[in-house]
């Protein structure tokens, strides 16, 4: 019974295996983000207005 105890872990316990795990999965959870929204990173396009393009 005394070795269950020892192998069992409370839920605040975290060991080096969670925690890298937690970092290698928020890295790829930030390389999706910035891969999904890069259109955001960009310069917005030039556009013309309407009073301008059909000349006055």
């Amino acid at each position: 019974m005394r070795e269950l105890n020892h192998l069992a872990r409370g839920a605040t316990q975290l060991g080096f295996v969670d925690i890298l795990t937690a970092v290698i999965l928020l890295g790829i959870l930030l390389y999706a983000a910035t891969v999904q929204f890069a259109v955001y990173n960009r310069p917005p396009a030039i556009t013309t207005t309407t009073g301008t393009a059909a000349g006055g």
